[in-house]
C-alpha cells in the first residue's frame, strides 16, 4: 500500500492532536511538582536530627504569656554511644542522658524534668531554644500549643492558669442566656 501525502498530512494531524489531548489529560503535574513527593512532618512539633539525636514531635504545652509550659515529644539516640545532652528553652535548662539506641519520651518522664519556667511566646508560635551536644549548640524553634486543646490539655504543668475568657459560658452564668 502505498501511502501518498494527503495521508501523511492526516496522520501527522492526528497524532499531534492526540499529543495534545494527552498533555492536557496530564493537568498541572505535567510542569509542576506534585505535592506528595514532597518530605514532610506531618505532627505539630519539629522534626529534626542534631548529631546522632533525632528529636520528633518537640513541643511545648502552654497558655503562653508569662505561663509555664512543658515539653512534650521524643529524642531517639541513633549512635553507639551515651548521648548527653541540654535544651535551654523558656527560662530552663534540662538535661538529660541517653544511653545508647535508647530513646526518652517527654511525656513520660515526671513534671520537673520537663517544665519550662516561662513561656513569653503566644500558642500558635514558637518559643526560641538551645540544644548542646558534645559541645556544640543548636538553635531551634519549637512551636508552642494552647493547652485549652483537649489533645494537650493533660500536659499542662500544675500551676498554670487559664487564660481570661472574651465571653461567660453558659456554665459560669449559671445556665441563663440573654433574653431568657
Amino acid at each position: 500500500m502505498r501511502f501518498t501525502p494527503k495521508n501523511r498530512v492526516g496522520r501527522t494531524a492526528a497524532a499531534g492532536a492526540i499529543a495534545l489531548a494527552m498533555l492536557g489529560s496530564a493537568g498541572c503535574s505535567a510542569v509542576n511538582e506534585q505535592a506528595t513527593t514532597r518530605e514532610y512532618s506531618p505532627s505539630d512539633g519539629i522534626v529534626q536530627d542534631v548529631g546522632d539525636l533525632q528529636l520528633r514531635n518537640i513541643l511545648v504545652v502552654s497558655h503562653g504569656f508569662g505561663e509555664p509550659g512543658r515539653l512534650i515529644g521524643t529524642v531517639v539516640n541513633d549512635s553507639d554511644n551515651t548521648q548527653a545532652f541540654t535544651l535551654a528553652v523558656g527560662g530552663s535548662t534540662l538535661s538529660w542522658s541517653l544511653p545508647a539506641g535508647d530513646k526518652v519520651i517527654f511525656e513520660d518522664e515526671s513534671e520537673d524534668k520537663v517544665n519550662v519556667s516561662t513561656v513569653e511566646d503566644e500558642p500558635g508560635t514558637g518559643i526560641d531554644a538551645q540544644l548542646k551536644l558534645s559541645g556544640e549548640t543548636t538553635a531551634l524553634n519549637i512551636p508552642v500549643v494552647n493547652g485549652d486543646q483537649a489533645d494537650y490539655r493533660p500536659y499542662l504543668p500544675a500551676g498554670s492558669t487559664a487564660p481570661p475568657s472574651e465571653t461567660a459560658t453558659a456554665e459560669e452564668t449559671g445556665g441563663a442566656t440573654e433574653g431568657h
